[in-house]
C-alpha cells in the first residue's frame, strides 16, 4: 500500500499527523507514505511534505461540503510525479482525521490485488449515486489510477465538476474511464455515513477523529485484545 494525507499547515491538522507519525501508525504503518500540503512543512523523523501548487478559494459543493476537487486534482498530480505509488498494489488517501488500520485494510483489498478497481464505501442513500466512494479513506488500485492519470482530462471536459467534493469527482471519473467499482462498507466506519464504531473489530478505518487525543482513543479501542 502505497497512502497519503493532505493537510493544512496551519490548525489541528499538523498536530493530528505529527502524533501518528511519532507512533508509526495511520498511513505511516503503510508500505510507503507521503504527505502533502499547502507549504513546505518539515516534521518529525526527517519527513517534509509535498507542496500542492495554489488553488484558489475553495467553495461549497452541492451536497454542502468543500468543493475542493481543484486542490485534488492537483494533489494526485504532486503523486503522479512521485512516482512511487507505481510499486504498490493500491494507492490510499486518508483524511488525517481518518484512524487507520492498515493490516485490516491490506486484508481487504488483497482479493482486487491486479485488478481495475476502486472501493465504494458509503451506500447511506438509494439511488443511482450510491453507493459512493467517501473520500475520508479512498483506496484506488494502481491499474485503476494509471488509467485516471491518461484520462484525467477527459474527466475534467466531460464532467460537471465545479461544484462537486473531490470524491464525488473521482469516483464519477474512474467509472467514466472504464474502472470497475466494487463496495465495501466496512472499509470505514464514518459519522458522515453510517456511523463509526471504533470497537466494531471490523472497519479498517473510522472517521472523523479531529484532535490528537480523539484519534487514539478511538486507535486504542480499535486494536484492544
Amino acid at each position: 500500500l502505497f497512502c497519503f494525507s493532505v493537510f493544512r499547515s496551519e490548525g489541528y491538522e499538523v498536530d493530528l499527523v505529527t502524533a501518528q507519525l511519532e507512533r508509526n501508525v495511520g498511513i505511516f504503518a503503510c508500505d510507503e507514505f507521503a504527505l502533502l500540503s499547502d507549504t513546505r512543512v518539515r516534521l518529525p523523523k526527517g519527513v517534509e511534505a509535498l507542496v500542492i501548487p495554489p488553488s484558489g478559494a475553495v467553495g461549497v459543493s452541492k451536497d454542502g461540503t468543500a468543493a475542493n476537487t481543484l486542490i485534488f486534482m492537483h494533489a494526485w498530480s504532486v503523486i503522479h510525479s512521485d512516482a512511487r505509488w507505481q510499486a504498490h498494489d493500491f494507492v490510499i488517501k486518508a483524511d488525517p482525521d481518518a484512524v487507520l488500520l492498515v493490516d485490516r485494510l491490506r486484508t481487504k483489498l488483497r482479493p482486487h490485488a491486479g485488478r481495475n478497481v476502486f472501493v465504494k464505501n458509503c451506500d447511506m442513500y438509494a439511488g443511482p449515486a450510491w453507493p459512493m466512494m467517501f473520500g475520508s479513506l479512498e483506496a484506488i488500485s494502481v491499474k485503476a489510477l494509471e488509467g485516471y492519470y491518461e484520462g484525467a482530462d477527459s474527466c475534467k471536459d466531460k464532467l460537471e465538476w465545479h461544484a462537486w467534493g473531490e470524491d464525488l469527482f473521482m469516483g464519477n471519473c474512474l467509472t467514466l474511464l472504464g474502472s470497475s467499482a466494487v463496495f465495501d462498507g466496512t472499509v470505514i466506519g464514518d459519522n458522515v455515513c453510517r456511523g463509526a464504531n471504533c470497537g466494531d473489530m471490523t472497519s479498517a478505518a473510522y472517521h472523523p477523529f479531529k484532535s490528537a487525543e480523539a484519534w487514539f482513543g478511538c486507535y486504542d479501542q480499535a486494536i484492544a485484545r
